[in-house]
């Protein structure tokens, strides 16, 4: 994504924001995605609104940027899974969201072949610290070509829409926050990398630990 001014941006967000919701079962995207994608758009442009004018103080200008660094992550993120390397979606449709097309065969994006690694650190306050990493690596960096480690989670709690979980792991360590429900329960979990075309690899065993 190139960096644009505030006005540019939005105008920009405004057009792929529009296109990513009409065309979000070819994408893929979730609709809980596509509503929080909205509601970013919403805020960033409400605080611009507000940083634009006259009366506007340095907290204006901060929760601006604020804002907009939110939205830009989001898009980033909603371009890697869904749009970039996605086989059904066409040049033709990067182009009218904005999004660059590459051409395929000049990078090679590794497919994984290696099951992620991890261990639990509890916290405090149903926090529980993960680590992972690649199998048989030391380091704690995302391999090259990859989104992240897709985090699967199960806690035992008594709300049956708390029962399943997933979140993309970007960085290691990673912070899980549980809801209060979790506490003294059993949270068992298992990750699996995904590169940047989406591919997958195996999953990692499952590992347990009691929240405090």
């Amino acid at each position: 994504m190139r960096l644009l001014g505030n006005d540019a941006f939005l105008d920009w967000s405004h057009n792929f924001v529009n296109g990513v919701e009409a065309n979000a079962d070819v994408l893929g995207v979730p609709a809980s995605e596509t509503t929080a994608l909205r509601a970013e758009f919403g805020d960033y442009e409400t605080k611009l609104a507000v940083a634009k004018a006259g009366n506007r103080g340095k907290a204006d200008v901060a929760e601006k940027n604020a804002a907009k660094e939110i939205l830009m992550h989001t898009e980033r993120l909603i371009t890697k899974l869904y749009i970039a390397w996605n086989p059904k979606v066409s040049d033709a449709l990067r182009a009218e969201l904005g999004v660059s097309v590459h051409d395929g065969t000049r990078t090679t994006i590794p497919e994984p072949k290696k099951r992620p690694e991890f261990s639990f650190k509890v916290l405090y306050l149903m926090r529980i610290l993960i680590n992972f990493w690649n199998q048989g690596s030391e380091s704690r960096a995302i391999p090259y070509g990859y989104n992240g480690a897709a985090f699967c989670y199960v806690a035992a709690v008594t709300d049956y829409n708390l029962l399943v979980k997933s979140v993309l792991l970007t960085h290691s360590p990673w912070t899980l926050v549980l809801p209060p429900e979790a506490e003294g329960k059993v949270l068992s979990g298992a990750m699996i990398w995904r590169n940047e075309k989406g591919e997958k690899g195996p999953w990692s065993e499952i590992q347990s630990i009691v929240v405090p």
